[in-house]
């Protein structure tokens, strides 16, 4: 009885959760959507591009947000590269004339995988502040002109907005949090190089070599088609999924380095999959590998005197 249903389930997942609005507005919104929406009044392109680039092209009328502000620089006992506090982020959204009622389109340069992992790192951004209207626009700015999609140059601004954050506490996972749930059997998905995966190498000498244990791997690259800033399909995205054991559905925890790379794998699974039980560990391996008390897992152990 439960076998010929997989299929018809595994359908009405990949047509079902990706929350499209009736006009086609959802978390993977394409450029010629874009294109008929731009003059829409509620809808506001965020462009995630550096100042510099920014001032040479980008969608008519976006804002400029560039993704460092997106994240923490460091210092005085803080992590880079993790989220900045609430009150610094709704001043810089509601000063770039983003509202709580805003439709929000999140445009990267589309130059590869790297570029759609930032803008959805930022999406994540917006979904733990309690934002739900928005999407990424699937191959950033180069999509955008190859569909023949105008572009401007210089600078674009609106009229502040306000902005309230909801916090969803749920979306990030402190440490603790995250081996609690390790230990309970939550999966963890490491978006990693399968270098860094099994320990041959790690993104800073002050780190221990490995994974966290239990870990899927699951690079993220692989999820953008060819290594472009486009997002393979919904069926193509499972697939990959379950090639290596992480399963659409269920809990899961995402994490990479510092919180980027892993940020596509979870795009995928909670925004596209429809997998709300997965989360996304803001502090990823640059917090957990420099914690003595945290377990970690190396599968591969080079010899260091030999």
């Amino acid at each position: 009885m439960i076998r010929p249903l997989r299929p018809l389930l595994g359908m009405f997942l990949l047509l079902a959760t990706a929350l499209v609005s009736a006009d086609g507005f959802g978390p993977v919104v394409d450029a010629g959507w874009l294109k008929s929406n731009l003059d829409a009044g509620d809808v506001v392109v965020v462009d995630i591009q550096s100042p510099k680039d920014y001032a040479r092209f980008h969608v008519p009328g976006a804002v400029n947000l560039p993704y460092e502000q997106w994240r923490t620089k460091g210092g005085r006992g803080q992590l880079p590269s993790m989220l900045p506090p609430v009150d610094r982020l709704e001043a810089m959204i509601g000063g770039a004339g983003i509202g709580n009622d805003s439709r929000v389109v999140i445009v990267p340069t589309g130059r590869g995988s790297g570029d759609l992992a930032a803008a959805a790192r930022v999406f994540w951004t917006f979904k733990v502040l309690g934002h739900d209207a928005l999407g990424v626009l699937d191959g950033g700015l180069v999509a955008y002109a190859e569909a023949g999609g105008r572009l401007a140059q210089g600078g674009s601004s609106r009229a502040p907005a306000t902005f309230t954050a909801a916090l969803r506490p749920e979306l990030i996972p402190s440490a603790e949090q995250v081996r609690a749930a390790v230990d309970s059997g939550v999966l963890p998905v490491d978006a990693r190089s399968e270098g860094e995966f099994v320990g041959v190498y790690t993104g800073d000498k002050a780190e221990r070599p490995g994974t966290i244990p239990g870990a899927r791997n699951l690079p993220y690259d692989w999820l953008a088609e060819d290594g472009s800033g486009k997002l393979r399909s919904a069926g193509a995205l499972k697939s990959l999924f379950e090639a290596r054991d992480v399963t659409a559905q269920g809990e899961q925890i995402h994490f990479c380095h510092s919180g980027n790379r892993a940020a596509l794998t979870w795009f995928a699974a909670y925004a596209v999959l429809g997998n709300d039980k997965a989360r996304l560990y803001d502090g990823s391996m640059l917090e957990w590998a420099r914690r003595d008390d945290l377990p970690i897992e190396t599968r591969i152990e080079l010899c260091k005197s030999c």
